[in-house]
């Protein structure tokens, strides 16, 4: 959702192919397909299955901010969902710190999904373009925690029809959301009350709300502010949060592929 530095494919392909280390696998199941009966392939979801729950979503890290967000999950003891991008500001997300931010995300039980390679609009590329950005993402991703994830968020939330269809074959459960907090419109203090605001004006009740919610952890007032702030008043309301997959109903299995 940030606007970022886009890389050429052919430079960023080599790059994840390159710079891949040896990776070992984490402790958490893996299959090659999804469940059925779970989410499906190539639809997107805007919102829980479950009223009461809640998936708070973060994307365009890692970034600088994003031990700090995990250290504030962590006092919650809240699950979060991460929309990565393996380059995005300029970095490498298989370099050090962010491999050790995205371990830290995964063996700490939060749910690690795509947000493509380079943060591009997937609605403007071609078919082997928009294979490129996830395939190399994807590769980034196995080569940190061996494993490479099955959700995916388009940048910009933009991909419908063709490019909709395209991912259903290519294996991804497609996510938006239905509670766009705006943080990046509201990163300083004195502005970020209006993104508490707007949470709080559209979240609802457990009985018959149940939203997927957008943030970034590339704004400091997301971690510092923002994030505090959508914990308690979730559980003030009397809400649970929870993972993406979760949120949908699938299995901690089936959130990644080998």
């Amino acid at each position: 959702m940030y606007s970022t530095r886009i890389f050429g494919l052919v430079a960023t392909l080599a790059a994840a192919t390159c710079s891949a280390a040896p990776f070992r696998t984490l402790p958490r199941a893996t299959t090659n397909q999804t469940s059925s009966g779970g989410p499906a392939f190539g639809q997107i979801y805007y919102n829980c299955i479950t009223p009461g729950q809640v998936a708070l979503t973060f994307d365009d890290g890692p970034y600088t901010y994003t031990n700090q967000l995990l250290d504030v999950l962590a006092s919650y003891d809240a699950k979060a969902t991460f929309f990565l991008n393996g380059q995005n500001f300029g970095r490498n997300m298989d370099q050090e710190p962010w491999a050790s931010m995205i371990r830290r995300m995964y063996e700490a039980g939060h749910h690690i999904a795509s947000h493509t390679l380079t943060h591009a609009d997937l609605s403007t590329l071609s078919s082997a373009d928009r294979a490129a950005q996830m395939s190399g993402n994807d590769a980034l991703i196995r080569s940190i925690i061996g494993v490479a994830p099955t959700y995916m968020r388009a940048p910009y939330l933009s991909c419908a029809g063709e490019c909709l269809a395209e991912l259903g074959n290519l294996g991804y459960h497609v996510i938006d959301a239905s509670l766009d907090t705006k943080d990046y419109e509201n990163q300083t203090p004195d502005t970020n009350g209006a993104s508490q605001a707007k949470f709080d004006a559209e979240l609802g009740y457990p009985d018959s709300s149940a939203p997927i919610v957008l943030a970034h952890d590339v704004h400091e007032t997301t971690v510092s502010l923002l994030t505090p702030h959508m914990i308690e008043t979730l559980r003030a309301r009397g809400f649970k949060t929870v993972t993406v997959g979760e949120c949908l109903g699938d299995a901690p299995a089936n959130w990644y592929r080998s």
